[in-house]
């Protein structure tokens, strides 16, 4: 049968968040009958996770859950092993923790026409609160270009790829794939989409998806994970992006592309509890990056400048003694922020 729209979904020990997840799309005023959901397993050890995907497959003709041999340890293979299978006139990529608005796919599915990728907006939720998320485009309702060259702020937007739905072919036809093996495969594919795409579309004013911050002990998002493993796949996905827009000779756009993200790692090295000597390697390694594409974040209001020169005159010993200034200052302002947000719910 072929739907209208295919939601891939890699997964691993997702446990009950593929209830919430898969009631979401159920309950679709597009109609679940014209949507397919590819769960894609990435060899969970948990059996409550493994038996509800079974579960789910026997119970619904549209849904199909697929088990790779081996983990991966990273969203990229499963990601591109449903998009193999998927047999929908457009597709997009859920994480496994989240979940759709009712008419998330109806208005999607209406408003792409004849774009390659269409772009929503979403609502960050956290423990305490729902926020919505505020681009760059403030109060601009919609962005319609026909090719990135119209507009590239549109780079400067989450790279989600949640949010963004594309049209298969599409996606086939440039060869359009996930990275294997590190992190930022949605940001590599969420820019080469823009990069490619004959007709992008952005719902700055329609919140389609409900992504949920998760970053307490025991329960935390992937992006909030702070270990050399997940912080150094990240580094990696940056230079093969790098690669690819040397590549597709559009090496022009990599600062709006890199402009979040290269200070938003340096963020997330400070906040982990990395050794002094990972933290020294790690940053002789992004040396070519920060060199290449890096400009100043405003977010951050230069409080990372210091740690940036330090990078990029190679004086990695005091880029360490640097981040390690940071942390403290980091965490002062994290504990105001959330002291700020809990008297806010106390209502004081």
């Amino acid at each position: 049968m072929n739907y209208k729209i295919s939601v891939i979904v890699a997964t691993y020990n997702s446990g009950d968040f593929l209830n919430e997840f898969l009631d979401s799309i159920i309950s679709q005023s597009l109609g679940f009958e014209d949507i397919e959901v590819i769960f894609v397993d990435d060899a969970s050890t948990d059996t409550y996770t493994l038996e509800l995907l079974h579960n789910f497959d026997e119970m619904y003709s549209n849904v199909l859950a697929v088990f790779l041999d081996e983990n991966s340890g990273f969203p990229g293979a499963g990601r591109n092993r449903g998009l193999d299978l998927a047999s929908g006139e457009y597709v997009i990529f859920a994480d496994h923790d989240d979940s759709y608005v009712e008419n998330a796919f109806e208005v999607m599915y209406d408003k792409i026409r004849d774009n390659d990728v269409l772009i929503s907006n979403f609502n960050q939720i956290f423990d305490d609160k729902a926020v919505k998320f505020k681009s760059l485009y403030k109060d601009t309702p919609t962005v319609k270009v026909k090719d990135i060259g119209e507009d590239r702020n549109l780079l400067r937007i989450p790279a989600a790829i949640w949010t963004r739905l594309f049209r298969k072919d599409f996606l086939i036809e440039n060869n359009i794939r996930f990275l294997e093996g590190m992190l930022c495969e949605d940001v590599y594919v969420a820019t080469l989409g823009c990069l490619k795409a004959n007709g992008i579309i952005y719902l700055n004013d329609f919140y389609s998806y409900n992504y949920k911050i998760r970053d307490v002990e025991g329960n935390k998002s992937t992006i909030h994970i702070r270990n050399r493993k997940y912080i150094e796949a990240m580094l990696n996905g940056y230079y093969e992006i790098a690669k690819m827009l040397e590549n597709e000779n559009k090496t022009g756009y990599g600062k709006e592309i890199f402009r979040q993200h290269l200070t938003s790692w340096l963020y997330t090295i400070v906040l982990s509890e990395l050794d002094s000597s990972d933290k020294k390697e790690l940053f002789a390694k992004s040396y070519d990056i920060f060199k290449m594409y890096y400009t100043q974040d405003p977010y951050f209001k230069k409080r990372y400048n210091n740690l940036v020169n330090n990078i990029l005159t190679k004086d990695f010993d005091e880029a360490v003694a640097e981040a390690n200034k940071l942390e403290k200052t980091q965490e002062n302002i994290n504990n105001r922020s959330f002291l700020s947000r809990l008297k806010n719910k106390l209502g004081r």
